[in-house]
């Protein structure tokens, strides 16, 4: 790639940040590709205004990403090619070393729920919670990537050529994938009930295409509608459990911190600490 440059020439660009640019999948990739980012580093930590070098200064504390129940590809772009990792389905918190702004640019493929599987055919438990490189989980999406990486002219281009080597790979989604996207229903038994599946067969079905049971997926669902809930302002904790169908207040504290690792809390006292992807449910 000659230019590390992004200019929206395309008119993907979905949300922006200090730190991130949020691009749209191609549409026909939607149902499996919720967006793409680019993490940049800002102009003042290049050298020579050219973000293929960087400077990278004494970093943040730590980042705490906030797990989303879907899976990820994260390209480091460097001179001589990209380097890949295969991030699976989180099911809690990670902790990761925080080079936001600072460190050397990155392309993120952020699959919806059950949408990784479509493109690997892994079942998702094998990779829950877990990295892998690139080249060792899946060789030929690191391949097509280092492709679409040699022939790109700018980051524009790459994230349009990204997009057709995924269209080209003619994703094949799991049975379960159409009911990782029912909000209304909150409880294994309900969408057994609504899909025509046994409860068994549809834990077996989640694991497979989602990477975890149909009650992990439900924990890590609310979890996220209540992060959504506390950025916007720190509501009545009673209420918010009572809105997101919790026992009580204590059982919705208690279902936090097993996923996000801290109480409700303690999250809103250091929100800064946490990443959570802006675009995804």
């Amino acid at each position: 790639m000659q230019r590390m440059c992004f200019s929206n020439r395309f008119s993907t660009l979905m949300y922006r940040t200090a730190t991130h640019l949020y691009l749209a999948p191609h549409p026909s990739l939607r149902p499996y590709v919720a967006h793409y980012t680019y993490c940049l580093p800002h102009p003042e930590h290049c050298a020579a205004g050219d973000s293929r070098q960087w400077r990278e200064p004494n970093s943040p504390p730590p980042l705490v990403l906030i797990p989303d129940a879907s899976g990820c590809l994260v390209f480091t772009l460097l001179p001589s090619g990209p380097r890949g990792v295969l991030y699976g389905p989180t099911t809690q918190a990670v902790t990761v070393h925080n080079d936001l702004g600072v460190g050397p640019p990155r392309f993120f493929v952020e699959f919806r729920p059950g949408g990784l599987f479509a493109f690997t055919g892994i079942p998702q438990w094998e990779l829950s919670d877990r990295t892998w490189p690139l080249e060792d989980a899946a060789p030929e999406l690191y391949v097509m990537a280092c492709g679409a990486f040699s022939q790109a002219s700018d980051l524009d281009d790459f994230a349009v050529r990204m997009d057709a080597a995924l269209l080209a790979r003619d994703p094949v989604p799991s049975p379960v994938l159409p009911l990782l996207g029912s909000k209304c229903l909150s409880s294994q038994q309900a969408l057994a009930a609504s899909s025509g599946y046994s409860s068994r067969h549809l834990s077996r079905l989640f694991r497979e295409g989602a990477g975890m049971g149909c009650k992990a997926y439900f924990q890590v669902l609310r979890v996220n509608a209540a992060i959504r809930a506390l950025q916007a302002g720190p509501p009545s904790l009673t209420r918010l459990a009572q809105e997101l169908g919790y026992f009580d207040q204590s059982h919705f504290i208690h279902e936090f911190k097993s996923v996000c690792g801290v109480s409700p809390g303690r999250y809103l006292a250091h929100m800064s600490g946490f990443y959570k992807e802006p675009l995804k449910p």
